[in-house]
């Protein structure tokens, strides 16, 4: 109960002194250096994903080590606002950085019950907590954008009274909304509206935005293509909360809950492995990490392919690709000794409009597969 005590006290003063002079009185000592730490998140934007496209403006492959694209608030749905604000903050729109009602009801909570702790973090610190988490680099950063203590939360709440200071509540909705991890490789609303159900973020249902607001709290547990059962079990949730909450009514929650969870799933590969263009796409990403106005070094060029949201529209032309691969398959086997390489080049520009070669993109040897690029 001391750690409780020194934390509330803690909470309870930062209801009442801004930032500017954040000073904290507690039930036990709290080092200077922590008080006084500085606020380090940088503005930078999330990771998004890269598209490598063909001649004709058609998809070749993706590039991510996050499969992100940001997207502004008015291009998400009103349901899936009220859905993730319902579940996750409902008074988000009512308080500040930090909701003491909700606050000290998860403290007492959490002291008293052996159900498992209860959150009491506003959407404005979870949204520090995983800005902290995405630009935190090395071992040491990590560890201590996770570490459980009193210090940790401190310094969370006071970049939070900055965010509400500097944004608006509706930024803050839609920081939130692009940066939550959604499972299943899906980061950000508008990649988990596609992921899930192959609907534009602006025109999620009731039912599914219930569904993708549910996901945030535990992705991997309740991820629907693993435990689709979980996924279903806490859509319900989030469906009952807003029908409390009056969002929607009660005879439309009962409906929807009844209803299967309706996925749809659209897959996003992430490199050249999976694409009709293997190996032309190879060569596209070869000839992106050798450029040297893409970046210094090449792992600054591969950071910036993978975490940029490049659009790279290339001169590979899909109908000449699906040409290429037939001819190549036809005179060639993948397991044969020789290897048949085929590429076409436009007379007079140079420009390369399809690569093929008999040994297909893998690393299954069996099957005569290879990453090296013979054309």
């Amino acid at each position: 109960m001391v750690w409780l005590s020194a934390l509330s006290g803690v909470l309870i003063a930062a209801m009442f002194i801004p930032a500017s002079a954040f000073m904290i009185t507690t039930g036990r000592s709290v080092s200077k250096d922590i008080v006084d730490l500085p606020l380090v998140v940088a503005d930078t934007p999330n990771p998004q994903t890269t598209r490598i496209l063909a001649s004709n403006g058609q998809r070749i492959a993706y590039f991510y080590q996050e499969n992100r694209q940001d997207i502004p608030l008015k291009n998400i749905s009103p349901s899936m606002q009220d859905a993730l604000v319902s579940i996750e903050d409902y008074r988000f729109f009512d308080h500040g950085a930090l909701d003491l009602k909700g606050t000290m009801r998860a403290l007492l909570n959490n002291a008293s019950s052996n159900d498992g702790p209860q959150g009491g973090s506003t959407l404005t610190q979870q949204l520090v907590k995983l800005t902290l988490l995405q630009q935190a680099i090395t071992k040491e950063q990590q560890a201590a954008a996770k570490e459980v203590s009193v210090e940790r939360k401190i310094r969370e709440l006071k970049i939070a009274i900055e965010f509400e200071e500097k944004l608006s509540k509706e930024e803050i909705l839609e920081r939130y909304l692009n940066i939550a991890y959604y499972g299943d490789g899906a980061y950000g609303v508008n990649a988990a509206a596609y992921h899930f159900f192959s609907v534009k973020p602006a025109d999620l249902t009731v039912k599914q935005a219930a569904t993708l607001a549910g996901l945030v709290q535990n992705p991997d547990r309740t991820n629907p293509r693993v435990y689709p059962e979980r996924a279903l079990q806490r859509r319900n949730t989030v469906l009952a909360v807003m029908a409390k909450l009056g969002k929607i009514d009660r005879a439309e929650a009962e409906k929807l809950s009844a209803e299967p969870l309706g996925l749809k799933f659209t897959k996003f590969p992430n490199g050249c492995v999976n694409s009709q263009a293997s190996f032309s796409c190879d060569y596209i990403r070869r000839y992106l990490l050798a450029d040297e106005d893409l970046g210094e070094t090449v792992e600054q060029r591969k950071a910036l392919l993978e975490r940029g949201g490049l659009t790279v529209k290339s001169n590979i032309d899909l109908s000449m690709q699906d040409a290429v691969n037939k001819a190549v398959k036809q005179h060639v086997a993948p397991k044969d000794k020789a290897i048949g390489a085929l590429a076409l080049v436009e007379p007079g520009t140079g420009k390369v409009r399809a690569l093929g070669q008999s040994r297909p993109m893998g690393n299954d040897k069996k099957k005569g597969e290879t990453y090296l690029n013979y054309t």
